[in-house]
Parts: structure tokens; C-alpha cells; sequence
């Protein structure tokens, strides 16, 4: 992320960014979390999944990603959960409401808002709020990736590989993180 790949959009100019926009006007925006996810897996692991996927998107297809929002909001059980850094939920409709704005401002008229944090249901709020103070021509859409492919997420009972069904920090979200960044999980402490 902090080495210039030609996908970034923090590590672009303003003159790099007006001539990638010309072939290319769709942006990703990971959005993850900072939360526990046991002993085996980083705590930054959804954050890490929707940044790895978003790469892998771009270098396919010529699209900019922004920098990952590191940090989510939470369903309530997660107060207290060490290791998690909730956001309320008005503080992160409002960053992704200016998050929009500032893209929205730069020339991206197409952004896809990469989800990979249980916050699914601040997200679409934070967009319609968008487009009813605005009013502007764009097309902001919200992607769970685990909604994406669910086929890819079921566990052995709904005819799927894993032993377990998708929720968090188990055997499909870590099988996932092993693929993209084998070099943070560590089974040993599973």
C-alpha cells in the first residue's frame, strides 16, 4: 500500500489521477475493522481481506482503490471485546459520507465501498444519506464480499468445504486470509 503500484490513489499525483479517471472511473474503498479474531488471525484481518481483494480487482481491470478504513463500527456484544476499536455509528456514516464527497469531488462518479466487517447495516445508510443531501450523479454501491460468494462460504451441512459455518474468525474468513496474506496467520495459536 505505500509503494507506488499504479492502483493507490493516495500514492498518485493530481495529474497521474486526471489521466487514470480518463480510462477509468471506479474507485474501491476497503472498508474493514480492527476486532479480535482469536489467536491465529490479526486483528486488522477484515480490513486485510477486502484491501487484498481490492488489488487483485484493480490490477484486473484498471480501477484505483483508496486506502482501507481501518477501523468499523460494531454490533453492541462487541463492547469491551479487547482488541476491538469500535467507531459509534454515527461517526462512521459521517466518514464515509465525506469519504464519497472527496471522491466524488476528485472525478470517481463510480466507487464500490468493499466491505469485510459485520457493519452492514450502517453502510447503506451512510450512502443514502449521501445522495439525499447531494443530489449528485454517481453510482456508490456497497459490497459485502462474503454476501458476494457465498457459495464460497458454506460449510459441509449447505454443500460447501468447511466444518464450520461463516460467521467470524473461523474456518472459512481464516481459509480466506490464508490465500491473500498467509504470512499473518498463524495456525500454531489456533
Amino acid at each position: 500500500m505505500d509503494k507506488p503500484q499504479g492502483i493507490y490513489l493516495q500514492t498518485m499525483s493530481i495529474t497521474e489521477i486526471q489521466e487514470r479517471l480518463k480510462k477509468n472511473d471506479v474507485i474501491i474503498v476497503p472498508l474493514g475493522s480492527t476486532e479480535n479474531h482469536g489467536g491465529a488471525a490479526c486483528i486488522g484481518e477484515d480490513t486485510f481481506l477486502v484491501t487484498r481483494m481490492a488489488e487483485l480487482i484493480a490490477e484486473k481491470t484498471g480501477c484505483t482503490v483508496a486506502e482501507p478504513i481501518w477501523y468499523g463500527s460494531h454490533p453492541y456484544h462487541h463492547l469491551g471485546m479487547p482488541g476491538s476499536i469500535i467507531v459509534p455509528e454515527v461517526h462512521f456514516k459521517g466518514m464515509i459520507r465525506a469519504v464519497i464527497a472527496g471522491l466524488w469531488n476528485l472525478g470517481f462518479r463510480k466507487q464500490i465501498l468493499l466491505n469485510g466487517h459485520g457493519q452492514e447495516y450502517v453502510i447503506p445508510s451512510a450512502i443514502h444519506e449521501w445522495a439525499k443531501n447531494y443530489q449528485l450523479p454517481a453510482v456508490i454501491c456497497n459490497v459485502n464480499w462474503y454476501h458476494a460468494i457465498p457459495e464460497h462460504c458454506m460449510d459441509k451441512e449447505h454443500g460447501g468445504p468447511f466444518d464450520t459455518p461463516f460467521i467470524h474468525a473461523d474456518e472459512a474468513e481464516t481459509s480466506f486470509s490464508m490465500v491473500l496474506f498467509p504470512e499473518m496467520i498463524k495456525l500454531e495459536n489456533a
